[in-house]
């Protein structure tokens, strides 16, 4: 069974945002002051389980747990397991700060997990700390030799290029692909927080300057075969084991292509990154019958995915942390 919404697209993919609870700081991702206890009304082991019942039933078949940070949830070997055991649910997979993936990943392989992303917007340790305020880089380099030591495939590195921040770090995150068959990921930095307008004008970063920083020191870069749903542009530096991805929302949006639905921490149904549409669907999770219920609700979550979504800054009603990546 394929799910199609309004515009042909085939829905596949799902994000759920485990925890808004993050044990980093990031200077584009986390207000200070944020709660960090768990919320009441976060979604539990067998919420999860229900909705992914609901989504293997209409064929989806991808899974991806995100955050805030989803390591610091407990309970995150025991989704992962979860979603492996649903029929037609192929991939699953986190996005990970990395701080806790070296010590917690052998139970998360065990539990099934197929893959990792793994957070790096720097290399240099005093220009990581300052982005994190205040974490160590040796942590996430620890996490992906771990990544690469399980035999998790690929190993996707993903760093949000802002300029005054870490627009010096392109170069040295790209070497990263030299002798490692590691996949770095260069993603634009959008306006999803109440931020001034005119600031993000100032610190976005292109796509197309990303990559000239890049084949300015490693020369023209060589194409690489992808899959033609994936936002990455995907590249190689000539010779190198891994490749270089470039995901460009604002200057080239994906919107014809995108295979995605999001559910968030506090039971939110989000059709579209880039809008602030959402469904609260925790009436479904106290249904009576509540796979059935979810089935309806993502029916109808897909049916209001908008053809475009909005790249322009704006007010939103959520930062990154409380969506999920």
């Amino acid at each position: 069974m394929k799910l199609l919404d309004n515009y042909g697209r085939v829905i596949k993919d799902l994000r759920i945002s485990v925890t808004p609870r993050c044990n980093l700081h990031c200077l584009y991702c986390h207000p200070l002051g944020l709660e960090m206890a768990e919320p009441p009304g976060t979604l539990t082991v067998e919420e999860v389980d229900y909705f992914l019942e609901a989504a293997s039933l209409l064929g989806l078949s991808a899974v991806r747990f995100t955050g805030g940070e989803p390591l610091v949830r407990k309970e995150l070997p025991q989704m992962i397991e979860r979603a492996r055991s649903k029929e037609g649910i192929e991939d699953v997979a986190i996005t990970t700060n990395g701080l806790l993936f070296a010590k917690r990943a052998k139970e998360l392989v065990q539990a099934g997990l197929n893959r990792v992303n793994i957070s790096l917007d720097a290399i240099t340790p005093e220009v990581f700390t300052r982005i994190t305020r205040g974490g160590k880089v040796e942590r996430v380099l620890q996490a992906i030799e771990t990544a690469l030591e399980l035999g998790l495939h690929p190993v996707k590195l993903n760093a949000v290029v802002i300029r005054g921040m870490n627009e010096e770090e392109v170069v040295p995150l790209a070497s990263l692909s030299l002798d490692r068959p590691l996949h770095m990921r260069y993603i634009e930095y959008m306006h999803l927080d109440n931020s001034d307008p005119e600031e993000y004008r100032r610190r976005f970063v292109s796509g197309k300057e990303i990559r000239a920083r890049i084949e300015a020191v490693f020369g023209p870069l060589e194409p690489v075969p992808h899959d033609p749903t994936s936002p990455a542009r995907v590249f190689r530096i000539p010779g190198a084991q891994g490749t270089l991805g470039f995901i460009n929302p604002v200057t080239e949006p994906f919107c014809s292509n995108c295979s995605r639905l999001r559910l968030t921490s506090d039971k939110k149904l989000r059709p579209c990154l880039l809008t602030d549409l959402e469904m609260d669907i925790s009436w479904a999770f106290a249904a009576e019958e509540p796979v059935e219920a979810l089935v309806d609700a993502i029916l109808i979550a897909t049916n209001r995915k908008p053809a475009f979504g909005n790249t322009l800054p704006t007010l939103r009603k959520r930062v990154m942390l409380g969506i999920g990546g």
